[in-house]
């Protein structure tokens, strides 16, 4: 993700003062792994439905889901708890340097809502600014009002946050 920033900027077809980072997933992961573990350089930074705190989300993920997690850490968070948490955003919030927006559904069975909440309470506790959009869906939305809600959200919080973006108009 910062070498693809990097050279973006180098190339000059980013700014360097207005870069958001922001992913849903898999790229909510990636995007808090991001700010954590390389904290300069972003604007700011938003994560849909995000793992943000992954000893947490194995703990409350289906069985389906934690044997894909054992097969990608090659154990379990008991076999490997080193390699989980090194692997875990909220190992690196005392890092973050950028205000985080955070979108997770409250029914959300992949990435479940306490580990995000964790997060959230990390960063409450290391003074980081954030944000929190709780949603009544689960892993995403299906229903065209609430998305267009989310990406006010996150267009709203880019505008507060990235010099240039301006907000929505209702």
């Amino acid at each position: 993700m910062t070498a693809g920033r990097d050279d973006l900027i180098a190339r000059g077809v980013a700014d360097p003062d207005r870069v958001l980072i922001a992913g849903a997933s898999w790229g909510g992961y990636v995007t808090l792994l991001a700010i954590g573990t390389r904290p300069v350089g972003w604007r700011a930074a938003a994560a849909v439905v995000p793992v943000a705190d992954y000893l947490a989300a194995y703990a409350d993920e289906s069985e389906g889901l934690q044997a894909f997690d054992r097969s990608l850490f090659g154990g379990s968070p008991d076999e490997k708890p080193e390699l989980y948490r090194s692997r875990s955003p909220i190992t690196y919030v005392d890092q973050v340097e950028t205000p985080v927006l955070l979108m997770v559904g409250d029914n959300d069975t992949r990435c479940p809502l306490q580990q995000v909440l964790n997060y959230t309470d990390a960063l409450r506790s290391f003074n980081k600014p954030f944000e929190l959009d709780r949603f009544d869906a689960g892993h995403g939305a299906l229903v065209t009002d609430e998305r267009i809600r989310q990406t006010e959200v996150i267009l709203e919080f880019a505008a507060r946050h990235v010099p240039g973006v301006e907000p929505p108009e209702h």
